[in-house]
């Protein structure tokens, strides 16, 4: 499959993931924010504090404006989501962090440490991200400031010991709004940069299957690594290329 872009060791395709990994070569690490199954529908206008806020006025509008469906049944959703990440061609040492959140369903809480499980992976640890603010709509509970990392390995793994000091609860603001005019729900460079840069050493291949606004391919371009990104959208792939040709961002 022709590339979208190709410069520098970036590589953006825009297709569907499940049809470009059987031809990736195999990887160093996969560092990906997928689709939550949980957005289709939201509310063009919002209620109550943080519906009426200027962060959740804003929020809503940016998905209703570019968003994408995001409604699959659990059962496909899950099965989707552990069939893709067991099909990438991955190195012996390689490592994967997956970027999720808990949800809450009929049936109560799905916390992502119980469903996903793909093959030939083991979770290393669960890394907490304080997003310092949230939102949740109607609910009858404390508000979720938090998302979740896991930390998957193979039988081995590369390290950077530096990295050691992250710890496991990382205080990371949400996305600023100038990212948040990229993708609705663009995560902040600090988390792929902290995973890139813990798990690989520079010239290693980073792959990121739900690519979105590119976040994943900056960080690891500023560390110095390779990267390819799968994004479906393509107004997101465009917007990622012309991230590409952004002076080093990366802070650390």
């Amino acid at each position: 499959m022709k590339p979208y872009y190709e410069s520098g060791g970036i590589t953006i395709y825009n297709a569907d993931c499940r049809d470009v990994i059987p031809s990736l070569e195999a990887v160093d690490c996969v560092m990906t924010s997928p689709p939550y199954n949980q957005l289709d529908g939201l509310p063009e206008k919002g209620s109550g504090t943080w519906g009426t806020s200027h962060g959740g006025s804003g929020f809503l509008r940016a998905w209703n404006e570019r968003g994408y469906k995001d409604k699959m049944t659990e059962e496909d959703y899950q099965a989707w989501q552990n069939g893709i990440f067991s099909s990438i061609p991955v190195k012996p040492t390689a490592s994967l962090f997956y970027n999720h959140q808990l949800r809450w369903r009929e049936t109560g809480l799905l916390h992502p440490v119980q469903w996903f499980h793909p093959s030939d992976w083991n979770l290393r640890q669960e890394i907490i991200w304080n997003r310092a603010g949230g939102m949740m709509m109607n609910a009858r509970m404390f508000c979720r400031f938090d998302e979740r990392i896991l930390w998957f390995v193979r039988g081995s793994w590369k390290w950077n010991q530096d990295a050691v000091g992250y710890g496991t609860v990382w205080n990371i603001a949400r996305a600023q709004q100038q990212q948040g005019k990229i993708h609705p729900v663009g995560y902040p460079q600090d988390i792929p940069g902290r995973c890139i840069q813990a798990s690989t050493e520079p010239g290693d291949l980073v792959l990121d299957p739900f690519m979105g606004g590119g976040t994943t391919l900056r960080a690891a371009k500023d560390l110095g690594r390779r990267a390819i990104g799968i994004e479906l959208e393509e107004k997101y792939c465009q917007l990622a290329a012309d991230r590409m040709a952004q002076d080093n961002l990366f802070a650390g």
